[in-house]
């Protein structure tokens, strides 16, 4: 029998990584199977109540990525304020660092390029 849905308000319009949840006692794993969370990519979990944008993949995204890679191209131009410029289902943009090595999984394009000085900034 499905488990009935449990939204916690701390994972409340949320991303997160599933393993944390569960580890930090916030969800169960059959509650983290509910309806209540979308998984969007593995170990990757959003509120449910969420639109499915870019904006969203990229937050997924971003908790998986290596530490030295930064979002780039048409996800960042989303992330800046532009959200018509990239849909759900264009690829989330990922830039690293040259000589590093990730394995995304679907729904990531990654580039190599040097990312030091005033290349990579904070969010607006």
């Amino acid at each position: 029998m499905p488990v009935a849905p449990r939204r916690p308000p701390l994972l409340r319009g949320r991303v997160f990584r599933g393993t944390w949840a569960v580890a930090a006692g916030v969800l169960t794993a059959d509650e983290l199977r509910s309806s209540a969370w979308r998984r969007l990519r593995q170990d990757v979990h959003a509120d449910a109540a969420l639109p499915v944008d870019h904006r969203l993949l990229a937050r997924g995204v971003s908790l998986v990525m290596p530490r030295s890679a930064a979002l780039g191209g048409l996800t960042a131009a989303v992330l800046w304020g532009a959200p018509d410029v990239a849909t759900a289902e264009d690829p989330v943009d990922v830039v690293l660092p040259p000589g590093t090595r990730w394995s995304p999984g679907p729904g990531v394009a990654v580039r190599s390029a040097p990312l030091d000085g005033e290349v990579v900034r904070d969010g607006p």
